[in-house]
């Protein structure tokens, strides 16, 4: 009788147990799912601070019928303020820029074989074009290396 009452509390014990783990599961796919979620409202963050630069950039031209040696020169006229570059994958948020020579520029694009990868906004012009980028070679969720993504207007 001993032997059979204490399978049961063992078995009752086990079961316990595999609630628990069940319970962990659970609390791990809900902290994958809000992490993914929360990387994504970034990633989107940064695209539409992309696209903000490039309008006020545009507009900037526009009145000024020039290009802007600095970002900062576009604050506060064409834009409030340098948004915050939140991306973890490339490194702290930040509000900093790096400017980059002409010559990065290759066929129109940038050449990421010469970005320092520093994680922050990243500037160059030329006499015919104005790229802002992030100065990052990870990829975002679209597969794309963030040097390549362009904003959102």
């Amino acid at each position: 009788m001993r032997r059979i009452l204490a399978a049961v509390v063992l078995a009752a014990s086990f079961s316990g147990c595999a609630g628990l783990f069940a319970k962990d599961e659970a609390a791990a796919d809900f902290d994958k799912e809000t992490s993914a979620a929360e990387a994504r409202i970034k990633e989107d963050r940064v695209r539409s601070a992309l696209g903000r630069f490039e309008e006020s950039i545009a507009d900037f031209y526009k009145t000024e019928k020039r290009i802007p040696e600095r970002l900062d020169q576009l604050v506060p006229k064409y834009l409030a303020e340098v948004p915050s570059l939140d991306l973890p994958a490339c490194g702290r948020e930040t509000e900093k820029i790096q400017v980059y020579p002409a010559d990065i520029l290759r066929g129109g694009q940038v050449d990421g074989s010469r970005l320092k990868g520093t994680g922050r906004w990243g500037y160059v012009h030329n006499e015919r074009q104005v790229v802002i980028f992030v100065d990052c070679l990870k990829p975002s969720s679209r597969g794309i290396p963030w040097y390549q993504e362009r904003g959102l207007f």
